[in-house]
């Protein structure tokens, strides 16, 4: 039961942080509840951005990852994350430039001054449904980390309850503000304890060699990789899952939502250059947890395997360490979840209700934005509760689906010629390939390289041609007034300096 103490008391710290932010005034207005009135530093954007990433994929998920697939999971984070922030910074470095001069609030504004109302709405409801598999991935692992560390007496259905009530209370009253100093808190925190259970796992055997040898020799399988990929790993899926990765994070709310709170361009670039390289050792120490612990905990399977994390923290520290190192974990979920649903929340109210309803009131786009916080939390706890998934490859699938958007973003931004008809179409043919190769094959012609698609996964695919139909679709249209009048804003001169 410590452990429960410990993650209540994180909990209720949370709540408080984000109640300070709402007695002093922080959600008065759209843009301090929706951006924190472009306020936030260096430190808190960067460890904010890194908490609502880092998240029961990075901790849970990665872990359980390395232990059933081993090595060739670091091989999907450096194909991920080292081209990660550049990229990022690429892309919404306008978004940045853009949204402070049109004071925008919600992903879906570049899209709907670049594209129309329609591309603007297509888009947030895409965004919500590839956001569902991921946040329910984090509550998921929520639950499951609470039912090993108290030892059944919090069953994983209660533990689908316990945090994401707090998670859901602190994002309505502190918005986006009272969000970002809780992650920041989090993200520190669990970083901390990452390399403190590393170092304790690796401890067990003698150290970080003596371990992996014992690895290699009961399962080194675990060590293939290459064109065969032996029994696990071959390049194709390395590249097709990390590529998934790589370009979901591009297009999720949260960068969105960092780049509109951010006080300064140099904070912006700071936040997102600085990112690959953090995440790429915080989530690599998790992996190789998962990589040692099947020395320590041997013999878990599927689903089970999410529990590697809390189990070789159990196996390898004293009972009140363990209990900080899980609840590092939890920190790492209870931010990624924060920040899905408070942007997803954003996007609803700001771009479909607002969009529809011009004269709706700053008072009521807060109060129907805390609706629909206590909506999709709802909803992603109902779909939660029957596992059969893990939280990795859950993760993976929601990248992969939100990855098809990214098309319809690098041309709102950087190719004059882009149109709303090769923007919709894209989006709408990528995510029917995704649910299309999902229904035919399971999570395995999504996440696994495939004969009939050229020994490409689902989402590769579906990525590739969601890219052919954007550029076909737009050559093969005339640019509207929309897209024509946009031109003047998104290509001003000054935007390229």
């Amino acid at each position: 039961m410590v452990a429960v103490t410990i993650i209540t008391g994180l909990c209720l710290i949370s709540v408080y942080i984000s109640y300070v932010a709402f007695r002093k005034g922080f959600t008065k207005t759209a843009d301090d509840y929706f951006v924190a009135g472009s306020s936030l530093g260096y430190f808190v954007l960067i460890f904010s951005l890194l908490a609502s990433f880092l998240s029961a994929f990075s901790m849970f998920g990665m872990s359980s990852f390395g232990y059933r697939l081993g090595f060739g999971s670091l091989y999907v984070l450096t194909a991920n994350l080292v081209p990660l922030g550049f990229l990022w910074y690429f892309m919404h470095k306008k978004t940045f430039l853009l949204g402070r001069a049109r004071k925008w609030m919600t992903m879906g504004a570049p899209f709907g001054e670049r594209y129309g109302t329609p591309m603007r709405i297509v888009l947030v409801l895409v965004v919500l449904v590839a956001s569902i598999p991921y946040v329910v991935a984090q509550i998921q692992g929520i639950g499951v980390m609470l039912e090993a560390m108290s030892e059944g007496i919090i069953s994983f259905h209660m533990g689908l309850f316990f945090v994401p009530f707090f998670i859901a209370l602190y994002l309505m009253m502190g918005g986006m503000k009272g969000a970002a100093w809780v992650n920041a808190i989090q993200g520190v925190f669990f970083s901390i304890m990452v390399f403190v259970l590393f170092f304790f796992v690796m401890m067990k055997n003698g150290g970080f060699v003596p371990t992996m040898e014992m690895v290699m020799a009961k399962h080194p399988n675990l060590f293939q990789i290459g064109w065969a990929g032996g029994k696990v790993w071959s390049y194709p899926m390395i590249f097709g899952m990390a590529a998934a990765m790589c370009l979901g994070c591009v297009c999720f709310p949260q960068p969105f939502m960092h780049a509109y709170s951010s006080r300064s361009a140099r904070g912006l670039k700071a936040m997102f250059l600085s990112f690959g390289g953090i995440c790429l050792v915080v989530i690599t120490l998790p992996t190789l947890v998962g990589i040692a612990g099947n020395v320590i905990v041997p013999g878990l399977k599927g689903v089970a395997a999410d529990k590697i994390y809390g189990l070789v923290a159990a196996a390898t520290m004293p009972d009140w360490l363990a209990a900080f190192a899980v609840a590092g974990g939890f920190t790492a979920a209870m931010s990624t979840v924060n920040g899905l649903v408070f942007g997803n929340a954003a996007n609803l109210s700001v771009d479909i209700i607002k969009t529809l309803r011009p004269e709706t009131r700053s008072s009521e786009l807060i109060t129907i934005a805390r609706v629909f916080v206590a909506l999709i939390m709802a909803l992603c706890v109902f779909i939660a509760w029957n596992p059969n998934t893990p939280v990795a490859e859950l993760s993976i699938i929601a990248f992969g689906t939100v990855a098809v958007t990214f098309f319809a973003l690098w041309g709102a931004y950087y190719w004059k010629r882009a149109t709303a008809t090769g923007a919709i179409l894209s989006t709408l043919v990528g995510v029917a390939l995704n649910v299309t190769f999902f229904l035919v094959g399971g999570k395995a012609w999504v996440l696994f390289p495939q004969r009939a698609l050229l020994n490409m996964n689902g989402f590769l695919a579906a990525f590739i041609i969601s890219g052919i139909v954007f550029f076909v679709g737009s050559y093969l249209t005339t640019p509207g007034k929309t897209e024509e009048k946009s031109l003047s804003l998104f290509f001003h001169p000054v935007l390229t300096k």
